[in-house]
């Protein structure tokens, strides 16, 4: 799988045309005039703010695509899903689980800081999470299946189901950012929840993400990092969720063979 997305990179990246906005040396990334954003949990918290940590995926998603910005809003504990107590609240820091450690506050701070020009407004979107969905699903009893979200924009409160969650982020971000393209991650394998578990977590966020027409990324089946191996010893992660280095570099590779990827096509076109 590493070496599977280095070729399918480098193969993308010679396809491309050099843009007048790029320097020299990443004149042929396809995200190197383009802004983008992350959204999600710890996976992408842990790589820091300026994506610079060797044991976040983000740093070596920056290394790879070098976008023109590159804004992170993760937070340690967040979850997509919603519970009766959360409510919209931009300005609050946690970095555990809490009912307002959500990533809809997470979209409604970039859009915030969009709108007030802090940051530029994203053509990529990346949100990735889930884990904690799935690693503290006893405390969400409304998580499945799921309702019908209502009209307009309900308070994150009156949506407690992870699809339903997911759909009022979706809708969100589509409506504040038409031409941004949305990127949707799923959970990688962990020790401290079933493989079953955290499937049916994947399987959701595909499922939802897959109906609007947007992107997903199946990194609980294709990237290589196994609750089994990780019981047995920490190979790629440091205890068994969050990924060393190694399977921080194989995650990074991926997300960015498979975004690069998405820009070839599109320019084949």
């Amino acid at each position: 799988m590493k070496k599977f997305s280095i070729i399918l990179f480098a193969f993308c990246i010679c396809l491309l045309p050099v843009s007048a906005h790029c320097t020299d040396t990443v004149a042929r990334s396809p995200l190197c005039d383009k802004a983008v954003a992350l959204l999600g949990d710890s996976m992408t918290w842990i790589g820091g703010d300026s994506c610079d940590v060797a044991r976040g995926w983000s740093t070596y998603f920056k290394r790879l695509t070098r976008p023109a910005s590159l804004k992170v809003y993760a937070r340690s504990g967040a979850t997509w899903t919603n519970s009766p107590s959360t409510r919209i609240d931009t300005r609050s820091y946690s970095d555990v689980l809490h009912p307002d450690n959500v990533l809809y506050n997470q979209a409604l701070r970039l859009r915030e800081d969009a709108e007030a020009g802090r940051t530029p407004v994203p053509d990529v979107i990346v949100l990735y999470a889930g884990a904690n969905d799935a690693w503290f699903g006893g405390r969400f009893p409304e998580m499945f299946p799921g309702k019908p979200l209502p009209d307009g924009e309900p308070e994150p409160s009156q949506v407690r189901s992870l699809a339903g969650s997911i759909r009022l982020v979706a809708r969100m971000l589509a409506g504040s950012f038409p031409e941004a393209r949305l990127v949707f991650v799923t959970p990688a394998e962990m020790t401290k929840t079933s493989a079953a578990n955290l499937t049916r977590v994947a399987d959701t966020i595909d499922s939802v993400a897959s109906a609007l027409g947007y992107t997903v990324l199946r990194v609980d089946r294709d990237v290589d990092i196994r609750r089994d191996t990780e019981m047995k010893k920490f190979t790629l992660t440091s205890d068994g969720v969050h990924t060393n280095p190694a399977g921080a570099r194989l995650l990074g590779e991926y997300i960015a063979g498979k975004i690069t990827k998405i820009y070839c096509n599109s320019l084949q076109r």
